[in-house]
């Protein structure tokens, strides 16, 4: 094992004894761990505003803190982005990561070095757990596709980019050596080519771990191998880079060294296409021990496809409940997609999900759960969000110690995922509007759904007259399409990338919408109080389907529309 490994784990072990440790008092870590936030910002525009110079224990902080979603950071951070000090950290901002936010304007999450070494922290013991239950994994290279960790400069100068590239700084220094691909194929924009590189590249290597937060992703890069399985061998076998493909002449070049004429893989291949008449990594990469992806919501969706590639017993391990703002759990096993809750990296306080629409829900710390329940999370954290509302749903499916063992359910209010994207129903209301002043047409009802098991969205219309032709159809579903790419950042790249796949247009009978809204009120929904649901992942009543229309010709729409 090389020297980098060893010492990479001894540090790893080293934490986990720690770890092990706080789990015990999950309470008094969480306390100390806010208390340190406090006092390290109290003298920022935040900290001032918001008293923190008198905050000296949790009920205080809750009293000083309201709880607030992204909008209400929106100010602080616009003035951050412009390069000013002391906004909400003490600590300056080192980049901002980028998500899709409830309107057609990205969210940029601030990054600090605290919340960066929080970051490679947890990332440590996640690899340091996986190696040593599947050594085999650290033998050979790992495989796995990130986005770019700069992709802009805001007006002040900072960096933004992906949260992965993010993720992939973060690794171990042995990770980034053993890493398959140059960190240059992140660069790529065009995902058909930076799929078909990546695959290039990665079928000379002798892989033994993949590692990418979502299936979807892995799903598309070994359909990739297959699809062009004659031209990767053509490409090993000459030292070539396929010039079919949309790659800047300076990525080319920085990619030359890594590409070699390798005539021997390339019969090894060749061979494999022969016999087994596709490519599948089962065979390509025979020393392949673990993979590393999220497991849990709508993302695992994709897991069943799996043993057709990989085989049925080659262990998936969660890489655990993270987002754009923050890493929050630990996974140690292969089972499910749960994780140890990570009490020493952020602040979590918990509101029961049947709480969350009262007027003044209880909010509950980390050493107050139930398990079996299920919360919304709300999270505080050294890069300076405070009582953040991530909208997320979390089960308690255990104790580690005293410690919640958690997994991620679902997004919560007014938002639907499928692979990534988080379309809000602000943004899908905005293009609806949009889309329908672009036709001319005019729909009474609508609503979308996230069907996960197609990775698509189906969104349902009802006319209040009889329903246009196709042509006109195709064209409501093209401009829907499109706007929602324009608004949603995320559900751009996934549609790009083909991880999330064209959406189609269901045509309901008259009616349709009353009698969904009578059923409601029917199964007990206060008349006062019934409210729409516009975005959901309940799919219609097939019987309720006139007609559906499938049109994914949207590309010279999109172009046009940015």
């Amino acid at each position: 094992m090389q020297l980098s490994l060893r010492a990479a784990l001894l540090v790893s072990r080293f934490h986990w004894k720690h770890w092990e440790q706080i789990t015990h008092d999950p309470g008094d870590a969480q306390t100390r761990l806010l208390l340190k936030i406090v006092r390290q910002n109290q003298d920022t525009l935040f900290g001032r505003q918001h008293g923190f110079r008198f905050i000296k224990n949790i009920d205080d902080y809750r009293n000083q803190v309201a709880i607030g979603d992204y909008e209400n950071f929106r100010p602080y951070i616009e003035r951050a982005k412009m390069g000013e000090r002391a906004v909400l950290t003490e600590a300056p901002v080192l980049m901002f990561t980028i998500t899709s936010g409830s309107t057609g304007e990205p969210k940029l999450i601030p990054v600090t070095e605290s919340s960066r070494a929080s970051h490679v922290k947890v990332t440590r013991l996640w690899y340091g757990r996986a190696i040593n239950d599947h050594p085999g994994c650290a033998a050979g290279k790992i495989f796995g596709l990130v986005g770019s960790a700069v992709e802009g400069h805001t007006a002040g100068g900072i960096p933004y980019g992906a949260a992965s590239g993010l993720i992939y700084q973060s690794s171990p220094h042995w990770v980034r050596r053993a890493h398959a691909l140059p960190y240059a194929i992140a660069e790529i924009k065009d995902f058909q080519a930076k799929y078909y590189t990546a695959t290039r590249l990665a079928l000379e290597q002798d892989v033994t771990f993949i590692g990418t937060p979502n299936p979807s992703t892995i799903l598309r890069l070994v359909e990739t191998a297959d699809r062009f399985g004659a031209d990767i061998v053509k490409d090993i076998c000459d030292g070539t880079l396929s010039d079919r493909f949309e790659i800047p002449t300076r990525l080319r070049a920085a990619l030359a060294d890594r590409i070699e004429a390798n005539p021997g893989r390339a019969l090894q291949l060749e061979q494999l296409i022969k016999r087994q008449e596709r490519l599948r990594p089962i065979d390509y990469w025979p020393r392949l021990r673990l993979i590393g992806c999220w497991k849990g919501g709508s993302v695992g969706v994709r897991l069943k496809e799996f043993p057709a590639w990989f085989g049925a017993n080659l262990p998936v391990r969660d890489l655990g409940y993270m987002a754009s703002e923050a890493q929050m759990s630990l996974p140690i096993s292969d089972d499910g997609s749960s994780g140890i809750l990570a009490i020493d990296a952020n602040f979590y306080e918990f509101i029961a999900e049947s709480e969350i629409a009262s007027a003044q829900p209880r909010t509950l710390g980390c050493d107050e759960l139930e398990v079996g329940a299920v919360y919304y999370l709300i999270l505080t954290t050294a890069a300076g969000l405070y009582r953040y509302d991530i909208n997320d749903l979390v089960r308690i499916v255990g104790l580690h110690g005293k410690t919640p063992i958690i997994e991620f359910l679902r997004k919560g209010r007014d938002v639907t995922n499928i692979t990534g994207e988080k379309l809000h129903v602000n943004q899908l209301i905005q293009a609806m509007a949009q889309a329908q002043s672009a036709t001319g047409l005019t729909i009474q009802h609508y609503r979308g759904c996230a069907d996960a098991d197609a990775s698509r969205y189906a969104f349902a219309v009802e006319f209040s007259g009889p329903a246009p032709g196709q042509q006109a159809l195709s064209a409501l579903l093209r401009e829907l399409d499109a706007r929602l790419h324009v608004l949603n950042v995320e559900y751009c790249q996934k549609r790009e990338s083909q991880r999330l796949k064209a959406p189609v247009l269901q045509i309901m009978k008259p009616g349709w919408f009353e009698r969904k809204a009578g059923a409601a009120l029917r199964n007990g929904a206060p008349d006062s109080q019934y409210k729409p649901q516009l975005l959901t992942a309940t799919p219609e009543d097939p019987a309720e389907i006139v007609c559906e229309i499938d049109d994914a010709n949207t590309d010279t729409l999109k172009q046009e529309l940015r």
